[in-house]
């Protein structure tokens, strides 16, 4: 209830009570790693990057294999300078879709970066 709520105070241009209903659905069921993953993305929109980082990575530690959270913390690392956080999780990520030539170019991109 308090992700739909979360969702339709976005829709209403109502940002930040929309982050509190997002951090209460994350946090009230910690097991959907879906929630976590919309309060992070809400968060670093609101500007708090390293907050969004935080809950990125709390939610992997309960769900590991999670795609968007994986996706995500490449995005967000790398765009805050932090490329071997990024490339970190870009192999990781690698190593759930072996095949995804996008993202074995990102890698590889990464890794020349940091060189």
């Amino acid at each position: 209830m308090h992700h739909a709520l979360g969702l339709t105070l976005i829709r209403q241009k109502r940002p930040n009570d929309a982050l509190n209903e997002f951090r209460t659905a994350s946090e009230l069921e910690p097991d959907r790693s879906r929630y976590a993953y919309v309060y992070a993305v809400a968060l670093h929109s609101s500007g708090r990057v390293g907050e969004s980082i935080d809950v990125l990575k709390d939610n992997l530690v309960r769900h590991p294999d999670d795609r968007d959270s994986l996706s995500t913390l490449v995005t967000f690392s790398r765009d805050s300078g932090n490329i071997g956080a990024a490339l970190e999780y870009a192999e990781r990520l690698s190593r759930l879709v072996p095949n995804d030539c996008e993202l074995n170019r990102l890698t590889d991109d990464l890794r020349a970066r940091l060189k």
